[in-house]
Parts: structure tokens; C-alpha cells; sequence
């Protein structure tokens, strides 16, 4: 015991000072109050009193010294799991108001003694709810909930500890004013975002990476809150309104954020939500409680029995069950009686053309990944021979589909536009017979994200369907637009929210070895409100961490209602429930997520390097029911049960360990499938662009593009050259760049045209003059100038577009290249049509004309989408009898 006169350490027990004979007592840091040896609690204020010893040996640079023992375990048993990683969390900022002035006109030793009763109650309170302290800041805190110790609802455990700081701060300033006559108020702001973790020490200090405003933003908070008041964010509050009364305060100007803020003032807790507000991603969730929509679509589908083709669309958000609606139709259908294929969409895929045809493709001749391209050639025409010998004219379409070597010589003669009218109509012709013989249902998931050649086939082939057994299944979000409704076979139906029977039917049905306890049913149902994806994943969560207990066949709760904080979004409930899995399953779903939703064993053995751990790992999650198989043959798949889940594990791993693994994933598809690589141009693309490879993704993007240009997909070819474009932006600006620049914008002109200058094509040509002109490269530069006067003509300004193309044609000229004369004179004739200077083209068109039947070019397109020389001849007609000269006229027509 230290004697409070001479400073004396005295031996326990004794009442007086060994040294200078003082009375010894213990003194009150809050109210001053003498009090007796051996007392735990000051008899006066009731401020729980510490021993000096224990006073001492806090150091507030050193975590380990001030977390409490449970919390340090945790901290040191879950850091594997989160080091490296992107999280959601919460950070709490509180410091003393007008501590300045406080500390100017005190005793240094009274103020220490002040702030450490004041950091006692921070450190309490903020440890109560298993927040962590990463910094004292003198006047005080910075916590952060959510790391490193994970928990999904990470904001309202911030929020609980703030209000029970102000609380315990009310009695503590009430104490200082009365001893002291110093008003003592605290401040706090609270933000929640993400922050990058990087190592946790065996000291308990967590090193980390705010990303964007995170730490910043709360810190603003907590300035701009009132004394004894709590500040929260937008994003704090778009997590938590559910639970707790606020104030709004509106727009609050922030000291180094360039746009107002959104703030609340923190009330107090309010009632228990009643559900969770959140989009989520499609999945598969328990299917109850949809018998209005399983009744409409088996009402279709007979319909289609009866001979009337159907188009039905299920529209609905992430997680209400849309797949699941469909999964119970196809087990309701007779086996062998009818004909299923499904296609799925991806989100990725926009420029993938005719992906989900190609994948009911694949299903209706059962090719197998394996299979060898003699193997499938023989598929496809055992197949198309057994359903009908007059369907034989479908098969070089089909092959050309599947990027198989086309037999058929008239069929490669023709232009990429019959190509592509002959490709609808035979998909058109197979499908049609196929519901001839049994009745056919093709069903398309994820239409939102369809590309438009695969969507125009489907308005194609709906207008053929009136009088067929066929029956056409859409599932997209609400979000997505199409012109089909006005059909009179078209139904829409529309999938909402479970309803209070249903939602009870579907807990018992999750928890079904066991009776579910009402306290535990209505929480779930509380808190999911009627969302199928929110019920079973909080379920699956409550049971994880030990909150649901089962006794005597019945599931209970561990805890009080009260005292369970719920998840707030369902991606805090993935994200929590991935933090408790094992470092290799977690592993193994970060890597997979990256493939993609749906993944192939293959590629994922390939990148892990792991052969029957990587099963077992796959086994265990499937177990845990975050993947499931998607397919056996031809090759085996899984896919992440929501799509959200893969998101979330995703968006988890730091961006230099996504870059690493879309490599690898390249990498892996080039080893895999060389023999059919065009299959692949667009996937590899994407994960090569993902890399920061971006020279070979430039060269599959392109590769991508020309793919569509040929199939007459002039939406995927102009996405994908644009993605090539994305890609040598980002490339150092040197001399291969510029040639690649203008070599991308030059191939960039089909589809352009194609589709009548769609985005920013004329910043796209500009920019390539631009890059032609310094490269010194004049052909380019001709090519560039009579492309943007192309533009000009067609869009409105024709005087300004036969300017631009004159000069070029003058150039060509000069120089006799053939190759850049015919394209600007294809262009002059439409601008001088437009602006009626027929007698200009009467001039020219003899010299081209003469200079491609000198060049025996007359069956050439230069680079165009039709022939220029059928055009300059039909044109040179059609401008002479414009101007009178019939006679001389008629011989070219």
C-alpha cells in the first residue's frame, strides 16, 4: 500500500504509514471520498475501485495489457481467418469535449486521474460488446467492431456500446462536476465500412487499411456531434435503423469531405426489427408457400399440352425462390415425356454470344466436355437424323454454333448476315420439331444478364410459338425490360415475400429433425420477414454459432431474445458464417469464387494443386450447403448456392490475391481446352483484364470481337473491341500501344455501323486520328477521316461529312490505294445522295469502277459489310438517271 504523504510502498494489512506514521486510506478517483482498506466499491459514488498495482500495469500502447483475457482469445483464435482480407466493420471514434481547456486549468496529476476513470468506462463498455481498441488518443478512443474479431452485426454492437458509454458518462460527469466543477461530456461518431485487415500480433495489435472514408468519416462524426451526443453515418444508419430511435440532423457540412454528409443523432435502443431490408442475389432457398405460382405455371404449361406454345416470366428479387419455382416444375414433369434444356446467363457474359443457347445446345445432343469434335459432329447428326432426315439443313448452322469445322460450302459462301438469319431460323426449325414429337420447355435463368443475340433469337422464336407444344421459361429481376407482355401467350408471374404461415412453415421445415421452439420461430420470423434466402441462411447462422440448441427434440434458444444481435444484412451473415470455416474451406471458396458462380472441378484442381483434398474440402462445403453440383457430365460443376455468397467471398480477398488467381485461371482454361480455345475467347478475356495482363487480354477481347463479327453479333463484337480498348488504356503509351489503339478502333467500324453509332463512337474514331496522326501512319489517318464523315453524313450533318470524305478520296486517289479509295467512295455516294450532288459520283465512280475490274476485286467487301462494287455500279446508274442521263443510266442498273 503506498502512503498518499511520503510516497512510501508499506507492507499489506497495515492502518498506518511505516514510513511517516500518516493514516492510510483509499481515496476515491471520482468523488474523493475516504474509504476503508479491503473495499471493492466506493460506499460514496459507487465507482468500482481498482488497486494500484492493477492501475499501474495498464499500458495503453499495448493492447494486450488492457483486453480482457475472453477477448484476447478470440482475437488470437480467429485472426487466421481474416488476416489479409477485405471486412465490413465499424469504427467508433470518442473523445472529451473541450478537453483542452479542461487540461489547461487542472493539475496535470488530476486530469490523468480523470481520463483514467474515463478510459476504465470506454474500455468496459467498448470490451462489453467484443469491440477492440486500437488507439487512445489522449482525450480518447478509436474502436472498431467487426474485426478482429468477426461478428455480422457489427454496427449495432458499435452502437450498443456507444449508448452505454454516454450512460455510464452521465454518472462519471456528474461525479467530476461535483468534485471538481469541470462539465465533463464525451463526444462519439460512428461509421461503418470497409477496411483491409493485415497481420494481428501475439500483442493483440491489428494492423489495418481504411478503405475510402471509413475511419476518416467516423472521426468527422464525433467533431461535429454535441457534447454527450452520438453522431452516426448514412451507411451506420442504413444498417441499424431497425433497432434503435434516431434524430435526423440532415446535412451536415464535413471538414475534408467534398460533399455534405447525411448524419443522425443516436437516441436510444428501440423496439426488436421485424425484418431484415436488403437485396440479396438469386439462389435456391426452401421452397413453401408458392402454390398461386406453382398453379399458374403448371397452368401454362398444360396449355402447352394442348397445343398452345406459352412464354411465362417469373420476376422477382434475389432470394425469393424464383429457381426454386422452376426446380418444382421440372420434377413435376413426366420422366421421358417431355423435353427440358435450361440455359443460364451470366453476369460476365453480356458479350458472350448466344451463351445460353449454346449451353441447351449442348444438353439436347449431350456433349460432354470431352468429347472430340468428330464425336460431336457425330452426335449432332445421329440426333438431328432420328428427329427428322428433312432437318438436315440445320446441321451447318448447329456446327457453326458450336465452333465446329462447317461442311456445308454454301453455307460458308454466305454473308455473316445470312449466316445469322439462317442460324435463327434453323434454331427456330429444331426446336419446333423437337416439341412435335414431345413437348419441349426451355427455360433461360438470369435473362438480365442475357446478350443481345441470344435475347433477339428469343423475341425471334417467341413469334413463331402461337400454334407449338412449347413452353418458354424467363426468370430475370424486376429490373429488367423487355417487349414480350404484349403477347397474348405471354404470363407474368410475380414472386414476393413469403407470407407469416408460410415463413413458420419453412423455419419447421429447415429445422425439421425437431420441434422449433415459439421464442426461436418468431425471432426468425422477426428478422427474415418472409424473404426465403434470409430465413434459411440466419437459421443456418443461429445454429453455427451455438445461439439454436437442440434438447429433447426440440430446437431452443441459448440465450434471451434480448440479448441475440441479429445479423442486419444477409451479407454479414455469409461473411460470418465463411470466418468460421476451417482455413481450407475457406481457401478453397475464395478461389472458386473467382472462377465464378459456377465453377468446374477441373480448373479449380488445376489452380489449388490439390487432388483429393480439394474433393474433400468441395464434399464439406456441400455439406455446409454454401455449393452444391450443378452437373456430373459432361464434366463435373458446382455452383455457390446464392449468388450473393460468391460475391461476398469474393469481394473478401485483397485485389493483389484476385489479380493472382484470374491469372491462373487464364492460364488454367489455355491448358484445359486448347483444342477448342474459341469458346473461351471472352472468358479469358475477362480474367486475363482481371490480372492486369493486359496484352493478353487485348488479344482475346479482340479475338472476341472478330468471333462476333462473324456470327452477325454486332453488340458482343462492339462490347468486346471495347473491352480491348479498356485494356490498352491501361497499357504504357508506347509505339505498339498507339498501332493496337488504332488497329482496334479501325475493326470498330462494322459493328459501328452495324448498329448506327451507338455510345461514344465518334470519340472512339477522333481519338484514332488522333493516334494515326502521331504515329505518322496516313493510310490509318484516310481511314479514320472517311469513317468520322460516314458518321456525319448519317447523323445529321451531310455537308460536313462529304468534306471530311472528299479529302480522303482525293488521297486515295493520289496514292491509287484501292483499298482505301473503294470504302471512302461507297461513303461519298451515300453523302452525295444525301445532299443531291448526284453529278459528283457520276464523276468518280468510273474510276473506281475501272480500278477494282483492273484489280479483279469485284466479289471484294473492303472491310465493309456488302460488296462495293455491286454498289458503285448500282449507284453510278441510279446518280446518272437522277440527273437525267437515262441512257447511260440503264446499262449499269
Amino acid at each position: 500500500m503506498e502512503c498518499p504523504q511520503c510516497q512510501f510502498e508499506n507492507r499489506e494489512a497495515v492502518k498506518f504509514c511505516e514510513e511517516c506514521g500518516a493514516k492510510l486510506e483509499l481515496i476515491c478517483p471520482i468523488c474523493k471520498a475516504k474509504i476503508p482498506l479491503g473495499r471493492k466499491f466506493c460506499g460514496a459514488c459507487g465507482f468500482k475501485l481498482s488497486a494500484p498495482s492493477e492501475i499501474s500495469s495498464i499500458d495503453y500502447s499495448e493492447p494486450q495489457s488492457y483486453t480482457p483475457k475472453f477477448l484476447a482469445e478470440k482475437i488470437l483464435t480467429s485472426r487466421s481467418s481474416i488476416e489479409g482480407e477485405r471486412k465490413r466493420v465499424t469504427v467508433l471514434f470518442a473523445d472529451v469535449a473541450n478537453y483542452t481547456a479542461m487540461s489547461e486549468n487542472r493539475d496535470p496529476e488530476e486530469v490523468h486521474q480523470i481520463m483514467d476513470g474515463c478510459f476504465k468506462i470506454l474500455m468496459d463498455e467498448i470490451h462489453k460488446y467484443e469491440g477492440t481498441i486500437n488507439q487512445f488518443t489522449g482525450d480518447g478512443v478509436m474502436a472498431i467492431f467487426g474485426a478482429p474479431v468477426a461478428h455480422e452485426d457489427h454496427a449495432q454492437r458499435a452502437c450498443y456500446a456507444a449508448l452505454s458509454i454516454q450512460e455510464a458518462m452521465s454518472r462519471f460527469g456528474k461525479k467530476v462536476y461535483m468534485d471538481c466543477g469541470i462539465q465533463f461530456q464525451m463526444r462519439i461518431g460512428i461509421n461503418s465500412g470497409p477496411v483491409i485487415v493485415g497481420s494481428i500480433g501475439d500483442n493483440l495489435r491489428m494492423d489495418y487499411t481504411a478503405v475510402g472514408n471509413t475511419t476518416n468519416l467516423a472521426a468527422r462524426m464525433e467533431r461535429e456531434a454535441r457534447p454527450g451526443g452520438i453522431l452516426i453515418s448514412r451507411p451506420t444508419y442504413n444498417i441499424i435503423r431497425d433497432y434503435f430511435e434516431f434524430e435526423p440532423i440532415g446535412e451536415v457540412e464535413l471538414k475534408g469531405q467534398e460533399q455534405s454528409q447525411e448524419a443522425y443523432e443516436l437516441i436510444k435502443p428501440g423496439a426488436v426489427g421485424t425484418r431484415i431490408k436488403a437485396s440479396v442475389a438469386k439462389g435456391l432457398s426452401k421452397f413453401v408457400g408458392r402454390k398461386n405460382s406453382k398453379a399458374a405455371l403448371k397452368e401454362s404449361y398444360e396449355k402447352v399440352l394442348a397445343g398452345a406454345g406459352q412464354v411465362v416470366g417469373v420476376v422477382g428479387e434475389a432470394g425469393v425462390g424464383k429457381s426454386r419455382l422452376l426446380y418444382e416444375l421440372r420434377n413435376q414433369l413426366p420422366p421421358g415425356g417431355v423435353t427440358y434444356l435450361e440455359g443460364r446467363c451470366l453476369h460476365y457474359g453480356g458479350a458472350m454470344i448466344y451463351m445460353p443457347i449454346l449451353e441447351i445446345l449442348k444438353i439436347y445432343f449431350d456433349i460432354k466436355e470431352e468429347d472430340r469434335k468428330f464425336i460431336i459432329n457425330k452426335k449432332i447428326k445421329e440426333k438431328v437424323a432420328a428427329l427428322d432426315d428433312k432437318l438436315a439443313g440445320v446441321i451447318p448452322a448447329i456446327q457453326d454454333l458450336l465452333s465446329l469445322e462447317v461442311e456445308d460450302a454454301a453455307y460458308l459462301a454466305l454473308e455473316p448476315k445470312q449466316k445469322r438469319e439462317l442460324i435463327f431460323e434453323s434454331l427456330r426449325d429444331l426446336f419446333i420439331r423437337e416439341s412435335q414429337n414431345k413437348p419441349l420447355v426451355l427455360a433461360i435463368e438470369d435473362l438480365h444478364w442475357i446478350d443481345k443475340t441470344s435475347e433477339e433469337f428469343l423475341a425471334y422464336l417467341v413469334g413463331w410459338l402461337a400454334n407449338t407444344r412449347m413452353l418458354i421459361i424467363l426468370l430475370y429481376r424486376p429490373e429488367y425490360i423487355h417487349q414480350l407482355g404484349s403477347k397474348s401467350y405471354y404470363t407474368k408471374i410475380g414472386l414476393d415475400q413469403l407470407g407469416p404461415a408460410s415463413s413458420s412453415e419453412l423455419v419447421q421445415v429447415i429445422l425439421e429433425e425437431g420441434e422449433v421452439a415459439p421464442e426461436l420461430k418468431q425471432l426468425i420470423l422477426n428478422r427474415a420477414a418472409g424473404n426465403p434466402l434470409f430465413m434459411e441462411e440466419f437459421t443456418h447462422s443461429l445454429l453455427e454459432n451455438g445461439t439454436i440448441q437442440k434438447k429433447n427434440r426440440q430446437y431452443l434458444l441459448s440465450k434471451k431474445a434480448s440479448d441475440i444481435q441479429i445479423p442486419d444484412t444477409i451479407q454479414a451473415i455469409i461473411a460470418a458464417r465463411m470466418d468460421r470455416l476451417e482455413d481450407n474451406l475457406k481457401r478453397t471458396m475464395q478461389v472458386a469464387s473467382v472462377i465464378g458462380r459456377e465453377f468446374a472441378f477441373s480448373i479449380l484442381q488445376t489452380i489449388t494443386g490439390m487432388r483429393d483434398e480439394i474433393k474433400s474440402c468441395l464434399l464439406n462445403l456441400q455439406g455446409l450447403e454454401f455449393i452444391y453440383e450443378k452437373s456430373l457430365f459432361p464434366e463435373l460443376e458446382y455452383i455457390f448456392k446464392h449468388a450473393l455468397t460468391q460475391e461476398v467471398v469474393y469481394n473478401s480477398l485483397l485485389v493483389a490475391r484476385r489479380k493472382e488467381i484470374h491469372q491462373k485461371i487464364g492460364d488454367a482454361v489455355e491448358q484445359l481446352y486448347a483444342d477448342k480455345i474459341e469458346e473461351f475467347y471472352e472468358i479469358l478475356g475477362y480474367h486475363y483484364f482481371k490480372s492486369d495482363n493486359l496484352k493478353k487480354a487485348y488479344h482475346y477481347f479482340k479475338l472476341a470481337g472478330q468471333k462476333a463479327i462473324e456470327k452477325y453479333s454486332h453488340w458482343e463484337a462492339f462490347s468486346s473491341f471495347k473491352s480491348a480498348i479498356d485494356a490498352l488504356n491501361l497499357l504504357p503509351d508506347d509505339i505498339e500501344t498507339k498501332k493496337s489503339q488504332v488497329e482496334i478502333r479501325l475493326l470498330l467500324n462494322v459493328p459501328m455501323i452495324q448498329l448506327f453509332y451507338p455510345e461514344d463512337s465518334i470519340q472512339i474514331l477522333e481519338q484514332g486520328a488522333k493516334l494515326a496522326k502521331e504515329l505518322g501512319d496516313e493510310r490509318s489517318l484516310t481511314s479514320f477521316h472517311t469513317l468520322i464523315g460516314k458518321y456525319y453524313s448519317v447523323s445529321g450533318k451531310p455537308l460536313k461529312g462529304r468534306d471530311y470524305q472528299e479529302k480522303c478520296f482525293q488521297r486515295a486517289l493520289e496514292t491509287k490505294d484501292l483499298d482505301l479509295m473503294a470504302p471512302v467512295a461507297d461513303d461519298l455516294a451515300l453523302s452525295y445522295w444525301g445532299t443531291g450532288e448526284f453529278y459528283k459520283f457520276v464523276d468518280i465512280a468510273p474510276k473506281v469502277i475501272s480500278l477494282i475490274e483492273e484489280k479483279h476485286r469485284e466479289a471484294d467487301f473492303f472491310g465493309r459489310t456488302s460488296c462495293i462494287y455491286i454498289s458503285a455500279v448500282s449507284g453510278l446508274g441510279a446518280d446518272l438517271g437522277a440527273i437525267g442521263n437515262f441512257n447511260e443510266g440503264e446499262p449499269w442498273l
